[in-house]
């Protein structure tokens, strides 16, 4: 079968509990980012909030984005590695019923990787992720048939954590752009751009062709102070680059477009969980299906604006999948 987008990432199971202010900064970790955890770390803290409800979902930052791609009607198929355990079974099952195409699990019984997603009152989520099993994506996992017969891939910064994740990140760059076949990247976080920036700059420079990212990741990746400078230096890297700038909406630039902005739609937010990756979702949806650049970035505000507001990572049921109902609906329409 063929796949209009291949995604490829950390699968993980999110684990998602509303809480205060007072227990993120307790806890000593960065308030709105990404934190690498032992499961041991999250038992415990769920322990301490035990009297919270938990809301349960598969998730991972590529897997969001693959997921918002199918509920929009978009053909995907998602590349990352769970355990034969009850996470597993349950990450399997929900790619499947969504339509996405997934390797399923692996025969390890135990180890599907799990995040710790704790929402604040402002709607800020702070994540603690145990990589677990995900964490042993390598090389030899990369379909190279899948990929050279797909519309697009689509890499998120998340697995340059891991040496083996990202030597699958490469794998799967690589046989993109040999058989013609565009590259879409996300630098998923501060803590990823800051921790391997030199790496990034190389990977992004030579292989990517569509770049994803939010203002804080484009400041930390350019060294720039300012979100116009930050933007600037980045579109002399790829092709077409997309922006997030929260409720300021995002910016939009290729080759046609020096830069073009697109305003947010307005939402009561309850949680930013899979903001970014549902920008991608529909953004890539847009592009794939033949949109020029400003309606794909729409569609993009649109597929953001509708996940945060619920909890978890996912498009919610109510929301429009019909791309003509959704770029009417746009306040500048």
């Amino acid at each position: 079968m063929n796949y209009d987008l291949v995604g490829i990432g950390n699968a993980l199971v999110d684990i998602e509990v509303q809480v205060s202010e007072n227990l993120v900064r307790d806890l000593d970790i960065v308030k709105g980012g990404m934190t690498l955890s032992t499961k041991e770390d999250q038992d415990e803290i769920l322990k301490h909030i035990s009297n919270h409800s938990q809301k349960i979902v598969s998730g991972g930052s590529a897997a969001n984005t693959i997921h918002g791609f199918s509920a929009l009607g978009g053909k995907g198929y998602y590349l990352g590695r769970v355990a034969d355990d009850t996470f597993g079974k349950h990450y399997t099952d929900d790619m499947k019923d969504c339509g996405v195409g997934f390797p399923g699990p692996d025969s390890a019984t135990n180890g599907t990787g799990t995040c710790l997603i704790l929402v604040t009152p402002d709607s800020e989520r702070t994540m603690l992720t145990h990589l677990g099993i995900s964490s042993e994506l390598h090389p030899e996992n990369v379909d190279e048939t899948i990929i050279k017969e797909s519309k697009t891939v689509y890499i998120e910064g998340y697995l340059w954590t891991g040496e083996e994740t990202r030597a699958a990140a490469m794998k799967m760059a690589d046989t993109a752009r040999q058989a013609g076949v565009p590259v879409a990247f996300t630098l998923s976080d501060a803590f990823v751009v800051n921790t391997y920036k030199e790496s990034l700059v190389d990977f992004i420079r030579w292989k990517v062709d569509i770049l994803f990212c939010n203002n804080v990741e484009a400041r930390a990746m350019t060294n720039e102070d300012k979100d116009e400078e930050a933007f600037a230096k980045l579109k002399g890297m790829v092709d077409t680059l997309f922006m997030t700038r929260g409720v300021k909406g995002s910016w939009a630039a290729n080759s046609q477009h020096p830069k073009i902005h697109i305003d947010s739609f307005q939402v009561a937010a309850v949680d930013t969980t899979g903001a970014g990756d549902l920008y991608a979702a529909g953004s890539l949806l847009g592009l794939i299906h033949k949109h020029d650049l400003k309606e794909a970035a729409i569609l993009g505000s649109y597929c953001a604006a509708q996940v945060v507001t619920h909890l978890g990572g996912r498009m919610p049921a109510h929301s429009h999948t019909h791309v003509p109902t959704i770029l009417e609906l746009y306040p500048g329409a």
